[in-house]
């Protein structure tokens, strides 16, 4: 991973924790200079305030993933017969103490981890290819990908429909990773299953490696309030909206990268 790179993903991704943080400490700083350093101060302390707000509230969330691409298809035009599920991990929360460690899935990795069983229980032949490596932050972790596995293995998937691919750290290299593993089973079309924000680019990736990739959208509380909210949830701030902010943008960052390393088409 380009140590760059990394830390534009962790720092400087607007709508993230570290980038308000970041931002409104130069802000601050510029408080104690000139009278013009303090005019700008003022205008990026009050514009960045004002784009938290706004990227928190559920609607706006909504609509900046919507103009991102929502489903193309819904999920019920997925083939009616078994062929391969990839499982892209979004992330994995890992606890350390005593001289051990204990990894679990994030929240987006867990919805994709139950949306691809809904899949399999439908047609339980399929192979589940689990894709995600270790952090590179995190030293003797364990990866995404075994973690994903270990989750389908509670909820009754056989252990031996289960490839880990468990070598990627990026979007980019879980296409390659899950694309060799398809190729040795001889199929070139799988279904695959990650969040709305990231499923656009996931497509290209894959189609990129000659994998003909059908999506299987997730969705659940932490990207929609659901049919039954009342019209005021839709504008109350939350955390989940931000969230869901954060990733649009980032997806919104990623695609001019992943283009000029032609990663993407």
């Amino acid at each position: 991973m380009n140590p760059f790179v990394e830390f534009i993903k962790e720092f400087l991704i607007p709508g993230s924790t570290w980038f308000f943080l970041i931002t409104a400490t130069i802000s601050v700083l510029l408080l104690f200079g000139s009278d013009r350093k303090r005019r700008v101060a003022r205008i990026v302390l009050t514009a960045l305030v004002a784009m938290y707000w706004v990227i928190s509230v559920p609607v706006i969330a909504h609509a900046l993933q919507s103009v991102r691409g929502r489903p193309s298809e819904p999920t019920t035009t997925l083939p009616a017969q078994p062929i391969p599920i990839v499982v892209l991990g979004n992330g994995i929360e890992g606890y350390a103490a005593l001289g051990g460690r204990i990894e679990l899935p994030g929240g987006r990795t867990a919805m994709n981890t139950l949306y691809a069983l809904d899949r399999f229980r439908a047609f339980p032949s399929s192979t589940v290819i689990a894709s995600g490596g270790i952090d590179p932050a995190v030293h003797e972790g364990y990866p995404e990908g075994a973690v994903i596995r270990d989750a389908l293995i509670r909820n009754h998937v056989p252990a031996e429909q289960i490839i880990v691919e468990g070598a990627s750290t990026t979007t980019h290299e879980q296409a390659v990773g899950s694309a060799r593993i398809l190729k040795t089973l001889g199929s070139s079309t799988c279904i695959v299953v990650t969040s709305p924000q990231q499923m656009a680019r996931a497509l290209d990736l894959f189609a990129h490696e000659g994998i003909h990739a059908l999506p299987l959208y997730v969705t659940s509380l932490p990207w929609t309030l659901g049919d039954s909210a009342s019209w005021w949830q839709w504008l109350l701030p939350s955390t989940a909206a931000r969230a869901v902010s954060r990733d649009v943008i980032y997806e919104i960052f990623a695609w001019p990268y992943y283009r000029l390393r032609g990663w993407v088409g």
